[in-house]
């Protein structure tokens, strides 16, 4: 680990320009670890998509047991990578940007992906991204509760290493009190992430697919990036401020 400098949570009031702040400073001093994790996990998706398209109209054309196949498991594989997604995607950031930010030691990407609870963030992702859809359905508010209160649950399970459903109570119990943040700060970022992503494939949907996939990458990289390290910011901060033993009150 390389010691760098600390930038102190917890300290004076919450507001929403302390946490602005606070992730704008990861993103550009970490600009480039947040644009490769973008690479890989917002890239494949696409371009297996582009492929099995192809693979669909050669089975129309000619069925096969073998291209029937690569067909299904290309689904399944896309379907994988897309919900691995925003929680895996924040709580990589948390480990890989986060620490080094408000503790001082940058920890090495081989460490870093050696350490992460993969499991646990793929399972949380499922559950938040379930939640969420089913929410939606029933007329949109539930939704949007179910990710208020939820949303930060990467972070957490990183920084303080809980099981999933320990990582959701622990999760509910910080957001509750500090719901107004969260929805303004993280859930009002994300549908604007949402939007700019819809604008940018109905854009760019009849222009060359490889300049629709560097844009749908930059969009992620720059929109979606700062949004999840807005994330990392807010549940530090109410981490710190509120301990697991003696929680103290949110400023």
């Amino acid at each position: 680990m390389n010691v760098t400098r600390r930038h102190v949570a917890g300290e004076g009031p919450l507001t929403y320009a302390r946490v602005l702040r606070q992730a704008w400073g990861m993103f550009r001093q970490h600009y480039w670890r947040v644009g490769v994790v973008a690479l890989v996990l917002f890239v494949p998706p696409p371009l297996l998509a582009a492929a099995l398209r192809g693979l669909r109209d050669s089975l129309e054309a000619d069925p096969g047991l073998g291209r029937g196949l690569g067909f299904v498991i290309g689904i399944l594989m896309v379907t994988l990578i897309r919900l691995a997604g925003p929680v895996v995607y924040a709580g990589y950031l948390d480990e890989a940007v986060g620490h080094e930010y408000f503790k001082g030691h940058r920890i090495h990407y081989r460490v870093v992906l050696r350490t992460l609870p993969w499991g646990r963030l793929i399972a949380a992702d499922l559950i938040l991204i379930i939640g969420t859809t089913a929410g939606l359905a029933l007329f949109v508010v539930p939704g949007l509760i179910w990710l208020t209160l939820f949303a930060l649950v990467g972070p957490v399970i990183v920084q303080e290493r809980h099981g999933v459903i320990d990582g959701f109570r622990r999760t509910y119990q910080l957001s509750r009190a500090a719901w107004p943040k969260i929805l303004l700060l993280v859930v009002l970022l994300l549908v604007v992430e949402h939007g700019v992503h819809e604008w940018v494939h109905e854009a760019m949907h009849h222009q060359d697919f490889w300049l629709e996939v560097s844009a749908s990458w930059l969009v992620s990289a720059a929109v979606g990036g700062f949004v999840d390290l807005v994330e990392v910011a807010l549940a530090t901060e109410l981490m710190v401020r509120n301990p697991r033993e003696g929680a103290r009150a949110i400023r």
